[in-house]
């Protein structure tokens, strides 16, 4: 079927393309074979003209042949202007005697001319003459007669102005031509569509089976219609869509689980960095046993707190059915809840010298939220502050009635990675590799415990001032 396409395009290419050369070709011919007829027409008009001089000019001398050689200019020029009128030029002697025309002729170039073309036409040995030469003169086109007479001592120029016959000509020819070009292109479209539509099945199942062979599913071939390649197209489309719903499926599995080994991971950080650094200040620092007694305390809380947030982050990354009372927002006294967050935050601090200022106006400031996922969030936004900021900074940790707000000075957030931050394992500085801790989850489990909290996320950023992040109760 494809070679019978093939074959019957290929020949009605040729067929088109050769009816258009030979319409062409005949409008060439037609229009060379109009200015030949001009041409005859006035040079038989030229002759005639040339012979009724000559008869007057030579009645003229035998009924004058004893007058003055002062007479004969005008009886030359008078016997001129009743043949010619006012469409040529006489040259008596070699200067212009009389000149009907608006132009200026070179009857010493016209005459050399005559003289080297072949086909002069010959009027006996003591005149010479020329059939017609077309010339530019002035912008027109001229169809030019030249006659000489050498014992009479004159020269004749007279012309035909066929510079519209030229334009209508060549008109005509490239109107002929744009129309045949338009309908090559027309048929030529036509005729490919046509193609298309008939191969359009059997295109479509060639190229989604290299799509399916790539594994990609999100595609349709051409169905419509009763025909067998339409059926074929509708089964094809049927398995094809089967095939993507079981992808998708294991995909999702797949990509939930990820999320979750990634989140935990990336939620158990911050907590062990606390104990990790509470436990080696036991190992390595004498403490008075107030001391001791409280780093203890904070190891055992942080621990506890890793239990549940663990059974927190199973719940949001939707693989654990979670009990109804596993979100429990309550009534927290902000600005204690504050000092709690700086104190589990503090090592981190420490180790880049980073002061952290906080602010709760007013102090007796009460909001209702959970607790345990709100310092998850909290200390992921301080987290990524202090990564962004540079030794011995600040940040700023502040509470109001309209919202919590989280601000650095460091480096800040290009404008185009804004709307992409919150997305799961996007990271903003593709430098930064999970050997350094960085899984691109931290903003993503941030903005899923504010949605939960049915609070508001804003983010705002001016590269190389800083960053503000706000949670809007």
């Amino acid at each position: 079927m494809k070679l019978l396409i093939k074959i019957f395009s290929q020949t009605t290419c040729i067929i088109l393309l050769v009816s258009s050369g030979i319409f062409l070709y005949t409008t060439y011919c037609w229009k060379n074979q109009s200015i030949q007829n001009i041409n005859s027409y006035e040079s038989s008009i030229f002759r005639t003209n040339i012979l009724q001089f000559e008869n007057k000019t030579s009645l003229s001398d035998n009924q004058k042949q004893n007058a003055d050689n002062e007479m004969r200019p005008q009886i030359v020029t008078y016997a001129f202007r009743q043949v010619f009128h006012d469409s040529a030029v006489l040259y008596l002697d070699g200067k212009m005697t009389y000149n009907g025309t608006v132009y200026e002729f070179d009857v010493k170039k016209l005459r050399e001319l005559c003289a080297s073309k072949a086909n002069m036409v010959d009027h006996g040995s003591n005149s010479d003459g020329h059939g017609p030469m077309i010339s530019q003169i002035n912008g027109r086109t001229l169809l030019l007669f030249y006659y000489g007479n050498v014992n009479m001592g004159y020269q004749i120029v007279t012309y035909k102005d066929i510079t519209d016959v030229i334009e209508k000509s060549h008109l005509l020819f490239f109107q002929t031509g744009g129309f045949t070009l338009s309908l090559i292109v027309v048929m030529g479209i036509i005729l490919y569509l046509s193609l298309r539509k008939i191969t359009a099945p059997l295109t479509g199942l060639r190229e989604a089976t290299l799509l399916v062979s790539e594994g990609i599913y999100d595609f349709k071939v051409p169905s419509e219609g009763n025909t067998e390649l339409a059926q074929i197209g509708a089964t094809f489309n049927f398995m094809t869509g089967k095939i993507k719903e079981q992808i998708e499926s294991l995909s999702n599995i797949n990509r939930t689980q990820k999320q979750l080994i990634g989140s935990l991971a990336h939620e158990l950080k911050t907590p062990m960095t606390a104990i990790i650094g509470y436990a080696d200040t036991l190992l390595t620092v004498r403490l008075t046993p107030e001391r001791q007694e409280k780093a203890l305390i904070y190891i055992e809380n942080e621990c506890r707190r890793l239990s549940r947030l663990s059974m927190k982050m199973l719940e949001l990354t939707g693989l654990y059915e979670a009990s109804e009372d596993s979100f429990n927002p309550a009534e927290i006294q902000v600005d204690n809840f504050l000092k709690e967050v700086k104190e589990l935050i503090d090592c981190r601090l420490q180790e880049k010298n980073i002061s952290l200022d906080v602010f709760c106006e007013p102090k007796e400031l009460v909001k209702k939220f959970d607790q345990d996922l709100m310092i998850s969030v909290v200390t992921n936004l301080i987290d990524n502050a202090v990564k962004a900021s540079r030794k011995e900074s600040k940040i700023v940790l502040e509470a109001t009635p309209n919202h919590l707000m989280v601000q650095d000075f460091g480096k800040g957030i290009p404008k185009e990675d804004l709307e992409m931050v919150t997305e799961p394992f996007y990271m903003v500085d593709k430098s930064r590799s999970r050997a350094k801790g960085s899984v691109g989850l931290g903003l993503s489990l941030c903005q899923k415990i504010i949605e939960l909290h049915d609070f508001q996320l804003k983010i705002e950023s001016n590269p190389g001032k800083g960053t503000t992040v706000s949670v809007f109760w």
